[in-house]
């Protein structure tokens, strides 16, 4: 096969240079054969460490998931019980499309659920997550070196690092879907560029890790097609200019099977679920074109925008994209004049690369531009055509333009090592240069991994500042132990709030039976937690001042006020002072101040009896 040659010819640059040397071919083979092993093994444990030790490190500060994060862990341990979910999440698209519609799929919490059951629910869903996240990682680099060995190994696993740099911190190990696929969507663009330069083994890895990503985050979708379709008539057209006649029953079967098994539990749902199944309520809300889209010039400033951030930035993850901005009044991203040459120079100079590398008979190097550049034009394509959000813009629905971004820069490397090793260059310096690159970013991400990751729409990461408090509240969630079931009561709850969501993984871990009656969290925790008139109490959360106050009929089982412990503290100084008649200019100022943050922050939980 082609990949077979081309790690050959990697090999091959080494032996020559020994056999200069007066070395016989066969050692110099297996010394050039055991450099590249080690290498690979470096760069593995470079791009996984930075995911590894933020897990590490969140973990050993008592980190638990906040809003929809808590949910996602919940519907983990549903898997495999009478519980056990054939979709993914609820998605916030619903609100645009006028119905309720979930992500496609449940493999994303098929993928975790071991980790869950065996750490247990709080550690489990953390390694769960980062165990994802490494195998991503690690297949990007495989797969990237079976396209065109060493160089292109190379040259993906800087760009793995470099989106890991631009996660940073909880990011890396998070379970929101827009995030969680991220680093999948990426290792899922690299084996679609290793099947397009005919490597037809990589078929059902393409038909697996694709199902993966568009299950967890339907905004993936679209781009996930094209990819696909490229992919495969790239494939086709090399091995027909190759005159080449594959084994390719083998791989056809078991990308059927794997389709089979990944898309199974959704189609169980569409025949047998109540009400109209998911899959068809996505696709009428896909061809009812109804509601505004962003349309081509705005798609292609931000994709703009994504490039020059640069992509491998926090920064640019965080906030390059402005989130909650109406689509008319984006003033902060590039013009776009100048976005659409900046856009038109990319794609340009990936195919000129991709037609010198063909022409210089580095056919793998030349598919793998061409997949990049079809990926570049597809996510402005892709955008262009996405419903705009109820929060206006929204980096949530646009995740993939970082991977794709990060494709094409991968792609202008290995065209750039593979030149130079076509060149005669000197492959060992080459190749320990880029190595030394992967390092430096992972140690950089290393160096600089922040405890939590906000703003931007980065999702309920960016609550990480609410944790204590949650975790304050649901360490008195023990007076409900034989108070079940419980039915939730969303009323005034505001939308991404990130309490309510521990509060049903703590109650599901206290074995205590919650359930609802709104749509939305119905759709989110599965029919089956649907009330059916079983519930004995009601739960309420309520934040702000109103959480000091005692409804009538109602029990006040949990309360927290809004203050840091730094804050609590200075209050509690400034009331100690006040008692021994020794208060400081600006006591009575700073206590008010504290005091109204203290209510204004506060959150609380009743419970009252059902009639």
């Amino acid at each position: 096969m082609q990949t077979g040659a081309a790690r050959a010819g990697d090999a091959s640059g080494a032996a020559d240079a020994d056999l200069g040397r007066g070395a016989d071919v066969p050692g110099a083979a297996a010394r050039a054969a055991h450099r590249d092993r080690a290498l690979l093994a470096v760069v593995l444990a470079a791009v996984n460490l930075p995911i590894l030790v933020a897990t590490a490190r969140a973990l050993a500060r008592g980190w638990q998931p906040l809003g929809d994060n808590a949910l996602v862990l919940v519907r983990a341990r549903d898997v495999g019980t009478s519980h056990h979910p054939l979709l993914g999440m609820w998605t916030s698209a619903s609100l645009v499309v006028g119905e309720h519609v979930n992500n496609p799929g449940p493999l994303y919490f098929d993928a975790i659920a071991p980790a869950v059951r065996l750490l247990g629910p709080w550690v489990g869903l953390a390694v769960g997550a980062m165990l994802v996240n490494m195998a991503s990682s690690s297949l990007a680099v495989v797969a990237a070196r079976r396209i065109s060995g060493t160089e292109t190994m190379l040259a993906v696993a800087v760009a793995v690092a470099g989106l890991e740099f631009a996660l940073g911190g909880e990011l890396l190990f998070d379970v929101w879907p827009a995030n969680a696929a991220v680093l999948p969507f990426f290792a899922f663009l690299v084996v679609s560029a290793a099947l397009a330069a005919g490597d037809l083994a990589m078929a059902p890895w393409v038909a697996g890790v694709g199902s993966l990503v568009v299950h967890t985050h339907i905004s993936y979708a679209p781009i996930v097609v094209v990819t696909i379709l490229v992919s495969a008539a790239l494939a086709a057209a090399l091995l027909r200019h190759r005159r080449e006649r594959p084994a390719w029953r083998r791989p056809a079967t078991w990308t059927g099977v794997v389709l089979v098994l990944a898309w199974i539990q959704p189609l169980i749902e569409q025949v047998a679920g109540p009400g109209e199944g998911n899959l068809s309520r996505i696709a009428g809300a896909a061809v009812s074109g109804d509601g505004r889209s962003y349309g081509p010039e705005l798609a292609t400033r931000l994709v703009a925008e994504v490039i020059t951030g640069p992509w491998f930035t926090r920064s640019s993850y965080a906030s390059g994209i402005p989130s909650g901005v109406a689509v008319d009044e984006v003033h902060s991203l590039v013009p776009f004049a100048p976005a659409a040459a900046l856009c038109a120079l990319v794609l340009s100079a990936l195919l000129a690369a991709a037609v010198v590398a063909w022409r210089s008979g580095r056919a793998p190097v030349a598919t793998l531009l061409a997949t990049s550049a079809a990926v570049l034009a597809g996510a402005i394509v892709g955008v262009a055509v996405s419903p705009v959000s109820i929060l206006s813009v929204s980096s949530h629905q646009m995740r993939w333009l970082w991977p794709a971004a990060a494709l094409a820069t991968a792609a202008l490397l290995s065209a750039g090592f593979t030149a130079a090793r076509a060149r005669g260059l000197a492959a060992a310096p080459m190749l320990a240069a880029g190595a030394a690159v992967v390092v430096a970013v992972a140690a950089a991400g290393l160096a600089t991994t922040p405890q939590g990751q906000g703003g931007g729409g980065t999702g309920p990461a960016g609550d990480a500042g609410r944790l204590r408090q949650a975790q304050a509240l649901v360490n008195q969630l023990d007076v409900l132990r034989d108070r079940g079931p419980i039915r939730f009561d969303n009323t005034g709850l505001r939308f991404g709030e990130p309490f309510s969501g521990l509060v049903f993984a703590e109650l599901q871990d206290l074995g205590v039976p919650v359930v609802f009656t709104d749509e939305v969290t119905l759709r989110h925790l599965g029919e089956e937690r649907r009330d059916s008139g079983r519930a004995r109490h009601s739960l309420r959360e309520v934040e702000g001042p109103e959480a000091y106050a005692v409804p009538a009929g109602a029990e006040r089982i949990a309360l927290v006020d809004g203050l840091t412990p730094a804050e609590r503290s200075e209050l509690r100084a400034i009331e100690r002072r006040a008692r021994d008649g020794r208060p400081t200019p600006g006591d009575a100022a700073r206590a008010a101040v504290l005091d109204q943050r203290m209510r204004d922050g506060a959150v609380a939980l009743f419970v009252e009896p059902l009639p």
